[in-house]
């Protein structure tokens, strides 16, 4: 039996029931998003979101200098745990494909106040990882362009991204079709280079990984990595690996979102996994001089090259500006739409809530709310990276955990996995599985002292105040409060 919006009781729901089927018809409910998108376009504006260029060049080249050949294994345990992460998002956002994201599903199975930590998480950590994104994409641009003001790179990118966001999504979704093609290139350029021109064996999987010694001088020696780096270097390198969640997000403009949404998430975050995670492997592969790789800032560019050539090197520069705007294009639509869900499941006072959950009736495109998202990532473009990355860093210790208890305790009571949906394999191997990764982050993250362990009490200071809104807030008005089901 299907269900439209007209016919909901307009308060949300106040405990967890089995989701109704949402519309597989194309049809749009009144003033809700515009269900147009295949699931071809989903899975582009996710990859697109996913980014593998900005994980390999942020995320792979901190882990490579901090670990050096030890980056191989931590990669290929990037890529088990994407693996994970994709059959459990995969379960989960087939039975809840709505614009908030995972917190629907974890609000619904768990508990509305489970739901809102979920929501907390994923709304103070949007602003400043898009700022983030932002950040990387004007240091890039600076580089290409030597005497540009950086700060007049990072808003000129920003005011763009904002109005690619606006268009209708699916005129969005193809321009970061395209810039994605770009960015793969980028990313196939590096494996052949690497893997194409090896200059080690399978040594670099030794037990006793090595990396550039103290002081990174000309002539400096390879010396072995420390426990406590690899162990930091293991959170990092999964944290740059797994993805494909943000899929989720535009479940509501999806046409027929239970049957396609599990395949959607689990190809996207399995195809961003290997994009990023090849890449640095066959670097390490392929490093002819790995102290000079690892003393260089910016490893990836030097290593192209030194095989290829400083021409192609700039081109691939070139494309990685070109990788790390489509994924800010597609972040901000992200965001837009998460902030469009606050504003339908009535957060925030009446006002508020209307403008967040009004849709432009042409566009299809939740405008206030992404004009709103491009505000709150200007603001916080004030912020160094170094501290926004501080901050953001944990945001996967809180979000998996819930989502990984959600699909257990889901599955158990009915509410996920249904006929029609996608059911994750051998459970409930996926979801215990990742309560163990959560638990080896935490020891990690509380193991360093200067960002791992500030980050993991932050933002859970953070999720504490979202808590205390919703208990003395959102729980205290008549009937409650939980996530809306559609």
């Amino acid at each position: 039996m299907q269900t439209s919006q007209a016919t909901l009781d307009p308060n949300p729901i106040h405990a967890p029931e089995a989701p109704a089927p949402l519309d597989g018809a194309g049809l749009k409910p009144p003033h809700g998003l515009h269900r147009t998108l295949s699931s071809f376009g989903v899975l582009l504006l996710t990859i697109s979101c996913l980014s593998p260029a900005l994980s390999i060049y942020g995320v792979g080249a901190d882990v490579l200098q901090h670990t050096g050949t030890g980056a191989v294994g931590l990669f290929l345990l990037g890529l088990a745990a994407a693996l994970i992460w994709s059959i459990v998002y995969a379960e989960l956002g087939s039975a809840y494909p709505y614009s908030g994201g995972d917190y629907v599903g974890v609000g619904t199975i768990l508990g509305a106040g489970a739901g809102f930590l979920t929501l907390t998480v994923w709304s103070v950590t949007a602003g400043p990882s898009t700022a983030f994104i932002v950040q990387t994409l004007a240091t890039y641009i600076a580089d290409l362009l030597p005497g540009v003001d950086k700060t007049v790179l990072a808003y000129g990118t920003l005011a763009a991204g904002v109005g690619i966001a606006l268009l209708a999504v699916r005129t969005s979704a193809l321009i970061t079709g395209l810039f994605l093609a770009v960015e793969m290139a980028v990313v196939a350029t590096l494996a052949i280079c690497g893997f194409g021109h090896p200059a080690h064996g399978l040594e670099v999987l030794s037990a006793h990984p090595v990396a550039l010694a103290a002081g990174a001088t000309p002539g400096s020696a390879l010396a072995p990595v420390t426990l406590i780096a690899l162990a930091l270097g293991a959170v990092n390198a999964v944290y740059g690996t797994v993805g494909g969640n943000q899929a989720i997000s535009f479940g509501e403009e999806l046409k027929d979102p239970h049957r396609r949404m599990g395949p959607v998430v689990l190809m996207a975050c399995l195809i961003g996994a290997v994009s990023i995670a090849l890449p640095v492997i066959a670097v390490v592969f392929g490093g002819r001089d790995l102290p000079a790789l690892l003393r260089s800032p910016a490893p990836f560019t030097a290593f192209v090259s030194s095989i290829a050539g400083r021409d192609v090197g700039r081109a691939v520069d070139v494309g990685v500006a070109l990788a790390i705007f489509n994924a800010l294009v597609a972040q901000l639509m992200w965001c837009g739409r998460l902030f469009y869900s606050l504003g339908r499941d009535e957060v925030f006072n009446t006002p508020v809530n209307r403008g967040l959950g009004r849709v432009h009736a042409a566009s299809g495109a939740p405008r206030i709310a992404t004009w709103i998202a491009g505000g709150l990532t200007a603001a916080c473009c004030l912020v160094p990276s170094h501290l926004l990355l501080v901050f953001i860093s944990s945001a996967i210790v809180y979000q998996f955990g819930l989502v990984c208890t959600a699909v257990l305790m889901g599955r158990r009571r009915g509410l996920t996995a249904q006929p029609g949906y996608w059911r994750a394999p051998l459970f409930p191997l996926g979801p215990l599985a990742g309560l163990i990764l959560v638990a080896a982050f935490v020891v990690a993250n509380l193991a360093d002292p200067s960002e791992g362990r500030p980050s993991l009490l932050i933002l859970g200071g953070t999720l504490a105040a979202g808590w205390l809104w919703y208990a003395f807030r959102l729980k205290r008005r008549p009937g409650g409060w939980a996530p809306r089901v559609v």
